[in-house]
Order: structure tokens, then C-alpha cells, then sequence
């Protein structure tokens, strides 16, 4: 009585005779998948309409996956080709003039006459750190620091003042400051995280 080949071994023999076929990046791509490669290789072993129809629909999926990558991929290079044009367009059409000369002796531009005022006040919200908070808990968990750890996070972050400026004013050293924020941060993240 003769052995039946292992389905390993008629998978093997497949591959070989359908070298140029399995070469097909799709085909590849396709049983590079554990699952798949089970599905074909079942197929084989155990013919049957049911195994059959079990690897067309997974082929099917994998192809439709695979086309749909493509589609995207597509539109994103060429959306990325279509934007470039519109800003490269944009750009010669409206051109910068602040770097032209006022006069002809070439030291005084526009742009040197231009002066910037920052776009951030924190006047348009308020003068303390929670008018600025939009997130319920954030703000919750903000009411809970210290009146001095509240203080510290307004001028680290309203006033973006450094350290050192903080201790100066508060008449502290930058470590203690340091310390504070570090305190301060932590408790907020804990609080965040129990609140989640």
C-alpha cells in the first residue's frame, strides 16, 4: 500500500512546477499569509469543492485588499502632485514683496519696516491658566493643586516663563520650582488617569 504524500510535500511540488506563477507579487503576497498558505495547502491535500471555494474567497479578499491599496496609494500621489501645483502656483502668482528694496541702496527692506506683534494674547481668555482649559477634567483636576503649584503652571505656560525667571519672582530657588512643576504635572496625570 502506497503512502500519501504529505501535504507539505505536495505544497512543496506545487510551488516548484508554478515557479513563474508564484512569482506573481499578488500570488506571493497572497501566501506569504500563514492563513492562506493553510488554505491552499489544504486544498491540495484534501480536494474539495468546499476547500476550493474556502481559497477563492480568500483569494478574492486578499485581491480586493491589494486593489484597494493601490487605489489609495494612487490618489495620494497624485493628490500630493496636484497640491504641489496649486502651491507652486499660488507662489508665482501672489510672489512675496517684503524682501524688495525701498530704496536703491539695498539696505532697507520691507520686511524691516514690518513690525510683529504676537498673534497670542492672553488677554483674549483670561489672565489665569484655567479660562484656557477647554477639557472638563483637565479643568476639574487643575482646581485641585495648590494656589502656588496653580501659580508656577500659569507662568510656565501663559507667561512661558523659564525656571529661573519663576524662582526670581517668587523669590525661591530654580530647583524649588523645579520640584513644584514636576509635583504639579504628576498630580495632574494621576488625576487624569484615575478619572479615565
Amino acid at each position: 500500500m502506497m503512502k500519501k504524500p504529505s501535504a507539505n510535500f505536495m505544497m512543496l511540488k506545487l510551488i516548484e512546477q508554478n515557479k513563474d506563477v508564484i512569482q506573481n507579487p499578488i500570488i506571493k503576497s497572497f501566501l506569504d499569509k500563514k492563513e492562506n498558505y493553510k488554505l491552499v495547502s489544504n486544498a491540495i491535500s484534501y480536494p474539495s469543492e468546499k476547500n476550493k471555494n474556502a481559497v477563492d474567497k480568500a483569494f478574492k479578499e486578499h485581491y480586493k485588499q491589494i486593489k484597494k491599496m493601490a487605489y489609495i496609494s494612487n490618489l495620494i500621489h497624485f493628490f500630493s502632485i496636484d497640491y504641489d501645483k496649486k502651491i507652486r502656483k499660488l507662489n508665482n502668482r501672489y510672489t512675496l514683496i517684503l524682501d524688495k528694496e525701498i530704496t536703491d541702496n539695498k539696505d532697507t527692506t520691507f520686511k524691516d519696516l514690518v513690525v510683529s506683534k504676537p498673534l497670542y494674547t492672553q488677554n483674549i481668555f483670561g489672565n489665569n491658566l484655567k479660562d484656557h482649559i477647554e477639557n472638563i477634567e483637565l479643568y476639574e483636576a487643575l482646581k485641585l493643586l495648590t494656589e502656588k503649584q496653580l501659580s508656577i503652571l500659569e507662568m510656565k505656560f501663559l507667561k512661558n516663563m523659564t525656571t529661573k525667571e519663576i524662582a526670581e519672582t517668587t523669590e525661591t530657588t530654580p530647583q524649588n520650582i523645579s520640584n513644584q512643576f514636576n509635583k504639579s504635572i504628576r498630580k495632574l496625570k494621576k488625576l487624569l488617569i484615575k478619572k479615565e
